[in-house]
């Protein structure tokens, strides 16, 4: 009767010992922010950073970066502002140019572990209008905006970027395009992922001061691929082989044929660069680093080869010599083999970028975050 009653408390134990609470480890993550003009960031309620530039500084466009470390599931909020001298909701008052100022913002968080972004500025944001004017927006020709302009103002909610605030009354956001907000300056600082949109509440220049709030409750699910399967091949020449002379400067000066196989699940599209490493600097030359001999950008992803002399598929970018955007050749100084680098990235996305921007050193940060799977292949030459 005594074990059986010990064995009953042990089970009661058991059955009503609060379970041990699982801690997760804090991951520090960088958001990346531009608004038009002004933004302060929060965190689970609290306050992690803000523009750095006054909003009463004349053309504030700058761009930031906020480090901060959080855990899943965790909210984001964002206070946007747009500049206005006072509560007309005009600015350049009394100027040849006083107008009614429009706003606009995007950002996005990246995991710095991983570098890929985990949240992004998009229609499912929650937005809330604490400020808006001039509600007569005729009054932006009078000599007296002060008195002669009306606006409205809400009491922002206590806790309102908090974890537990309810957002269910709050509308959705607006996504704008980049011609409607305007972007300038510090937009161009920052890679924005395929992801981060433009938004704003409905309206961009009456609506002053805005809202913002996310909650991502956990990383966002990544397929796991197998680079191994991914191939890179040329049918003119073999890995750690001789480069044919057709397709260096010794011989027709045309890019080599190249194909490709494997490619993972999710691939929007293909970049190809195409390195070596020059020989030693001549008399008064400086080390360059590593000399790209051409960027290929975009290439579509049911491509899965391109023929010599390639002009037609996909973008080229910057070559090291920076003349031309194009296949520059092969024709290394001195004497001795030297070594060509062919690196092929499938990747989750298209990369916006402009041709004359799309240096090899650009297209390997903007690439960070979307490598599904990548590949090399090398071959030597030496000039005859």
């Amino acid at each position: 009767m005594k074990k059986l009653l010990l064995v009953f408390a042990l089970l009661s134990t058991a059955i009503t010992a609060p379970a041990q609470a699982t801690v997760s480890k804090p991951i520090t993550f960088q958001a990346e922010v531009w608004v038009d003009n002004w933004f302060a960031l929060y965190v689970n309620g609290k306050k992690v950073g803000e523009d750095s530039v006054p909003i009463t500084t004349e053309r504030s466009f700058n761009s930031e970066k906020i480090k901060f470390t959080a855990t899943y599931p965790f909210t984001v909020g964002l206070m946007v502002r747009d500049f206005t001298e006072n509560s007309s909701g005009l600015e350049y008052i009394g100027k040849p140019n006083q107008q009614i100022g429009d706003g606009g913002a995007i950002a996005q968080i990246r995991d710095l572990a991983t570098n890929n972004v985990v949240l992004s500025t998009d229609s499912k944001w929650k937005v809330l209008v604490v400020n808006k004017a001039p509600l007569n927006p005729e009054c932006v020709t009078s000599t007296n905006p002060i008195a002669d302009c009306k606006f409205q103002n809400t009491q922002a909610p206590t806790n309102w970027s908090g974890t537990t605030f309810k957002d269910s009354t709050w509308k959705s956001a607006c996504v704008f395009t980049k011609e409607q907000v305007g972007v300038k300056d510090g937009y161009f600082d920052i890679q924005w992922a395929p992801t981060a949109s433009l938004v704003w509440s409905s309206d961009l220049k009456l609506d002053n001061t805005v809202l913002m709030r996310h909650t991502i409750k956990s990383p966002p699910v990544t397929k796991s691929v197998s680079p191994s399967n991914f191939q890179l091949t040329s049918p003119a020449f073999t890995d750690g082989g001789r480069f044919p002379v057709d397709y260096t400067c010794d011989g027709n000066s045309i890019s080599p044929p190249l194909s490709w196989s494997g490619a993972p699940i999710g691939t929007k599209s293909f970049a190809i660069t195409f390195d070596t490493l020059p020989g030693p600097p001549r008399p008064g030359e400086t080390d360059s680093g590593k000399h790209a001999l051409f960027t290929l950008f975009n290439i579509p992803p049911t491509v899965t080869s391109i023929a010599a002399g390639n002009k037609t598929v996909g973008t080229y970018g910057q070559n090291f010599q920076g003349r031309t955007l194009g296949y520059t050749p092969p024709c290394s100084q001195g004497p001795g083999d030297k070594t060509y680098t062919f690196t092929i990235y499938a990747l989750s996305g298209l990369l916006d970028s402009v041709p004359t921007q799309m240096t090899e050193s650009h297209l390997e940060d903007i690439v960070a975050g979307k490598v599904l799977a990548k590949q090399s292949l090398s071959v030597v030459y030496a000039r005859m």
